[in-house]
């Protein structure tokens, strides 16, 4: 998809968005790759592995005439359509760190990011941990092996699921499986279900938004 280039955008906005609204130029996922790539994180046993899982696994984003595009469905059609100034790159070592900083205003070396990838040091700052999850917009307690798998099974009933689905699709990634579950599971099946009509709504919306 793209072409592929070397030559890592600086992205020197960086430096002057209010953190509040820097976002990752990483591309949201649908729900099933969000899913296989939480299960490909629940295989591993330490922060270092996902760290460095998610590096050489799940790294590549995509700009076009230099802007992040981090729609999968429009990643898709420029893909296809071989658009001119759409390219993919890596995000590396030195990128993370720059955005995890801007996003956080703690001091992240490069080297210090090295350390937690190498499993030399671990990270004991949780701004970190949850600037690296949205970097790459994962829920953060993937990035906790001591949590357990249990708090990212899908949700049983029907209605809990669908929703899970798109609160993901959505990028509300603050959101496991089991809060839509404990969440929901004691409001009323007719509040739940006007729930899922908005979030389609507001799915549908976008979705048109990035065909339009």
């Amino acid at each position: 998809m793209g072409r592929r280039s070397d030559d890592e955008p600086t992205f020197d906005s960086w430096d002057t968005t209010s953190p509040a609204y820097l976002t990752s130029p990483m591309p949201r996922r649908s729900y099933a790759a969000q899913q296989q790539l939480t299960l490909e994180l629940l295989d591993l046993d330490t922060f270092a592995e996902r760290l460095t899982y998610l590096f050489d696994h799940a790294a590549t984003y995509y700009m076009l005439d230099g802007d992040p595009i981090v729609d999968p469905d429009e990643i898709t059609r420029l893909a296809a359509e071989k658009a001119a100034g759409f390219r993919s790159f890596t995000a590396r070592i030195p990128l993370v760190a720059r955005w995890v900083q801007a996003r956080t205003g703690l001091a992240l070396t490069k080297q210090a990011l090295h350390n937690f990838k190498g499993g030399v040091r671990e990270n004991s700052r949780p701004a970190v941990t949850r600037a690296l999850a949205e970097f790459w917009r994962i829920h953060p307690n993937l990035l906790d092996p001591s949590v357990p798998a249990a708090e990212f099974e899908l949700p049983y009933d029907e209605t809990d699921r669908k929703t899970h689905e798109l609160v993901t699709e959505l990028g509300l990634l603050g959101v496991s499986a089991r809060d839509i579950t404990s969440s929901l599971g004691e409001a009323r099946e007719a509040d739940k279900q006007q729930l899922l009509k908005v979030l389609t709504r507001i799915a549908q919306t976008r979705r048109d938004a990035s065909h339009g």
